[in-house]
């Protein structure tokens, strides 16, 4: 990073590195190829749920796309007034915005790439017939507003499996317009293309940034899933956790081996 003065950023990182952001692009994809994923399996009482991959993609995504956010909340979006004017704070904030993005690319595309290459692992992100129900279902019974023994859950709850397709989504419009607008750095794009992209681009970030909010509510903050979002850090979860409420997952591992029965 080159300095103009005390600690004032010279560069516009988008304009001249943008190739970089191509580069993370196939960093990820080609990481998310060669990654062999270990299986479940119990150890001490405890249960692999997240393995360092899922928490490398993660967090990476976690952090850029709260850089991304923030860094666009100040330089403004969506109609709402930019927070930044000066020269060095406005090129701070895109300067940011392009590290955000690198984090962000980095984490989905891996994610992505090596969640399709596994067909076994999107099986168990997708929604199924009845996720609906079940989720539903589910928060009313941990509210304790209905008292039920539900459908045995899996590995993923059903409103995880049921925010995968619109989150998956959302990042996908939000990092391929995000793409085309940075392409802008490098070579002439048509207004109306770029039009177009912004507008997608800030629609999605939007809708995502209030799905992040649920998430983060329902992933962390509630404390029936204290246990899951601990697993995202250690990778474990109790066994009888998973025994109590992830009935059927417990089931297959069991067939699997990779708990006894005994356990």
């Amino acid at each position: 990073m080159l300095q103009e003065g005390a600690g004032k950023t010279s560069l516009f990182f988008f304009d001249h590195y943008w190739w970089f952001i191509y580069l993370v692009l196939f960093g990820a994809l080609l990481l998310s190829a060669y990654t062999v994923r270990p299986s479940p399996y119990c150890k001490n009482g405890q249960v692999l749920r997240h393995d360092w991959a899922a928490r490398f993609s993660h967090w990476f995504n976690a952090v850029g796309i709260l850089l991304l956010l923030y860094s666009g909340w100040e330089l403004g979006f969506l109609g709402f007034p930019r927070r930044v004017f000066g020269t060095d704070e406005i090129r701070f904030m895109f300067n940011l915005h392009f590290i955000g993005a690198a984090l962000f690319l980095l984490g989905a595309v891996f994610w992505l790439g090596n969640m399709f290459l596994d067909t076994k692992r999107l099986k168990q992100h997708a929604p199924y017939s009845g996720s609906i129900k079940d989720a539903i279902l589910h928060y009313l019974h941990l509210a304790g507003l209905v008292k039920m023994e539900g459908a045995p859950t899996g590995k993923y709850e059903a409103s995880e499996r049921l925010a995968f397709i619109p989150l998956t989504l959302l990042a996908l419009f939000m990092g391929i317009t995000g793409l085309i607008k940075m392409t802008a750095h490098a070579i002439y794009l048509p207004t109306p293309v770029l039009q177009f992209a912004t507008t997608t681009h800030d629609y999605s970030t939007f809708l995502l940034a209030v799905l992040l909010v649920f998430h983060i509510i329902l992933a962390a903050v509630v404390p029936w899933a204290w246990p899951l979002f601990r697993s995202m850090i250690t990778g474990f979860v109790p066994l009888e956790f998973v025994k109590e409420h992830h009935k059927r997952w417990y089931k297959e591992l069991q067939e699997e081996g990779a708990c006894d029965a005994e356990q």
